[in-house]
């Protein structure tokens, strides 16, 4: 699992965020068809699930964050 991204978000009440964007090579064997899954999780290990390219709920407490 590889770190292939970070940016700030913020929540509602103006809560700052740091997302970790994470990518994983799914079929090693085939590099011509190669397919990446990709996790985001807050820079203190809570994961986020994406429900837009902008906006993400963090799992633990189903809070929205909004990217910045």
């Amino acid at each position: 699992m590889d770190l292939v991204e970070k940016f700030d978000a913020k929540g509602k009440t103006g809560a700052p965020y740091h997302v970790e964007v994470y990518q994983t090579q799914q079929d090693e064997a085939d590099e011509a068809a190669q397919a990446f899954s990709r996790s985001y999780k807050l820079a203190d290990g809570r994961a986020l699930d994406p429900l837009t390219n902008e906006k993400f709920r963090i799992v633990q407490t189903g809070e929205k964050i909004y990217r910045v």
